[in-house]
């Protein structure tokens, strides 16, 4: 165990900082080879995901529970590098960000409207954060907290705090996370801000849940975005990235029902469906059994 968390740190460390400096896009298209984790790590992860791809999509055949799991690695890693050179994403030499649905995001700008872009743990996680920033959205970020949790090495938690600092300069924003008060942010939006949140980010302690129509059963998720909207007065809209090759994604910016609940129902929503289409791109199959029940056990009873 100890070798392979010094393996691992040694990718984090050196390995995607190293290949971050090449003047290429051939980074993104090696990531997948060097991984996220150890080969053996990954090979462990792939049999988990090929379980879990049987159970979710039974009329799905082998060899397709296999390529996802594998394209599921790949993203993970691509993600990685995305992180270790986030200064490259939609320029000329990085990947290259195709978005559909500015307008939206540059209206609400043009009324110094605040408003809550909310994203999923779907594909390339900052990629659309980014590639709005780019084109002028000043961006806030709410995540969960980094250097209060136990689960993460000193190697991971640095990491993590490089790509918010990186990713914070590139928006021009500020980060705060769950643990912090919310008046601020509630303040920010209410002056015209913009604040990124994930709709379905997830903990054990979660309490204020609602569930949703999921797969054929029910994905219970946090409340709180809804619940902040509400209070604020702010609309919503929602951006998700699609990957076409290592180094071309695509972004898609929504808009959004003026009924924040109904929002995030729409959100959800169209979360089933790319899971459906893409089902590697989802990064929740680990949190499957916390976060999703059978309908026949659960119904549509919601939790506040």
């Amino acid at each position: 165990m100890a070798a392979e968390r010094m393996i691992n740190e040694w990718r984090l460390r050196f390995a995607f900082p190293a290949l971050s400096r090449m003047p290429t896009t051939l980074p993104w298209h090696l990531a997948s080879v060097i991984g996220r984790d150890p080969s053996s790590a990954r090979r462990l992860t792939e049999q988990f995901l090929v379980a879990r791809f049987e159970q979710v999509f039974p009329e799905s055949t082998a060899v397709a529970h296999r390529q996802w799991a594998r394209a599921h690695l790949a993203m993970l890693a691509q993600e990685i590098m995305d992180a270790s050179a986030l200064h490259r994403l939609g320029q000329p030499n990085g990947p290259a960000i195709e978005v559909t649905g500015w307008e939206h995001v540059d209206a609400l700008i043009r009324r110094k409207q605040g408003f809550i872009l909310v994203l999923n743990h779907f594909d390339r996680l900052l990629t659309s954060a980014v590639a709005l920033a780019l084109r002028g959205l000043s961006l806030n970020t709410l995540t969960m907290p980094i250097l209060e949790n136990p689960g993460l090495g000193v190697v991971q938690r640095d990491f993590l705090i490089r790509k918010v600092r990186s990713f914070t300069q590139i928006a021009r924003g500020q980060w705060r996370t769950s643990t912090e008060g919310m008046r601020p942010v509630y303040e920010s939006l209410r002056a015209g801000q913009a604040w990124g949140i994930l709709a379905d980010a997830w903990a054990p302690g979660f309490t204020r849940l609602r569930s949703h129509p999921f797969l054929g059963g029910q994905l219970h998720l946090p409340t709180g975005i809804e619940r902040l909207a509400e209070s604020a007065k702010v609309p919503l809209l929602h951006a998700v990235t699609y990957s076409e090759r290592p180094d071309r994604l695509r972004v898609v910016v929504e808009t959004l029902p003026e009924n924040p609940r109904q929002a995030i129902d729409a959100v959800i929503q169209r979360l089933e469906q790319d899971v459906r289409e893409r089902p590697w791109a989802w990064w929740h199959w680990g949190q499957w059994e916390q976060m999703w029940t059978p309908s026949a056990s659960e119904a549509t009873h919601d939790q506040y």
